[in-house]
């Protein structure tokens, strides 16, 4: 088996460290180097080099330090003469590790006692470059995806800005046509009204969830937190959503729990959070189905649970179906679906109010979705959903 460049640097018997910054400090020491310098374990980060060595050599490498930085070049087997302690200098060897774009980020230090053999300078050296320049490739890499994702987000709000205003006017002329107002309407007419209704009205939510998620990765979201009962919150979502459970033949088994579970949050997020659930439950549920809310509390915990009678969550897709843009396609073909944004916006909604969302279900006999928030002091009044 082999080993890494990290274990290779590690073993070394050569001390070997990296400094960066105009104060040279250390950012590694292999075991070699922290021995030779006296670093207890787990000290080595943010150390100047000129505070490890107290004597002559901790001048006179940082001397070395600031020559190579002037003139961007390798100094190599530098004799530093040692203190009056030791019983000989040291040959040192300094160098600048030069990124893709030619900068000189850190640098390499590397110490012989005078007279040691150094066969392996040059492959030292080799192996040290390649363990810092993979570092600072990897923090470039993360800083271009940051900066990737930052763009992507910018660029999906600002179309679904562009795209609401269109649609809306979609839905308005269809208003004034169902109407009668640019003449007589058949009923044929008013059923393909409905149709184009129906869509216009599917894709402004889809726009309207791309949106709420470019809100969210920008940063965008502001909290107002306060004190809300449980049952309220969930009763109040309820009241938005309950015509559709009619509409779709489903069968609402009521809230159960204690009426008096006070939770600390935000109302708005709380409300889009269990609309979004309860929405996703008359989605996936077919008709004759049952839903059915809990409001509980255990410990400092207050969970709003909206529960269904649906085809339920593969065992292994519980950490999946968070995620952004997936969606569940077994046996609902003929449903009409989201982009798969609601859930990763409502489980990142509700982590920011230090609660969570979770799911737990049985394939085949539906699933429960339970919204995990703090709850609040016994103090404090509760605001009503």
């Amino acid at each position: 088996m082999g080993i890494s460049v990290q274990d290779a640097m590690r073993r070394s018997p050569l001390p070997f460290a990296i400094t960066r910054g105009v104060e040279r400090k250390l950012v590694y020491a292999n075991s070699a180097f922290s021995r030779l310098a006296g670093i207890a374990k787990g000290e080595t980060p943010g150390v100047p080099i000129a505070t490890v060595f107290t004597g002559t050599e901790g001048g006179a490498l940082s001397a070395l330090l600031d020559r190579a930085a002037r003139d961007g070049v390798e100094l190599l087997d530098q004799r530093i003469d040692s203190s009056s302690e030791r019983a000989s200098g040291w040959q040192c060897s300094v160098w600048p590790v030069i990124t893709d774009d030619g900068r000189a980020e850190a640098f390499g230090i590397e110490i012989r006692e005078s007279g040691s053999p150094g066969a392996a300078l040059d492959l030292q050296r080799q192996v040290a470059e390649q363990l810092l320049l993979g570092a600072l490739r990897e923090r470039s890499l993360a800083d271009d995806a940051e900066a990737a994702n930052r763009a992507n987000t910018a660029f999906l709000g600002a179309m679904s800005h562009e795209l609401r205003a269109p649609l809306n006017a979609i839905g308005g002329y269809i208003e004034l046509l169902d109407l009668g107002l640019r003449g007589p309407v058949t009923d044929d007419q008013r059923a393909d009204f409905a149709r184009v209704k129906t869509n216009q009205q599917h894709l402004a939510l889809l726009i309207t969830e791309v949106l709420n998620f470019a809100r969210a990765g920008s940063g965008g979201v502001s909290y107002a937190v306060s004190d809300i009962n449980g049952c309220d919150a969930l009763r109040h979502a309820i009241q938005l959503i309950e015509p559709l459970i009619a509409q779709r033949g489903l069968v609402f088994d009521g809230i159960s729990g204690d009426s008096s579970i006070v939770a600390r949050a935000d109302p708005e997020k709380v409300a889009q959070i269990l609309v979004n659930l309860l929405s996703n439950a008359i989605k996936f549920t077919p008709a004759g189905g049952h839903i059915s809310a809990e409001c509980a509390v255990v410990d400092d915990t207050v969970t709003l649970s909206i529960s269904d009678t649906g085809p339920g969550v593969p065992r292994d897709k519980f950490g999946a179906i968070f995620g952004r843009f997936v969606q569940l396609k077994e046996g609902l073909a003929d449903r009409e679906s989201g982009v798969g944004l609601g859930l990763a916006i409502s489980r990142d909604l509700a982590r920011a109010m230090n609660g969570d969302l979770t799911v737990e279900s049985t394939e085949g006999k539906g699933a429960r979705f339970t919204l995990s928030l703090p709850r609040a002091s016994e103090h404090t009044q509760p605001l009503s959903g």
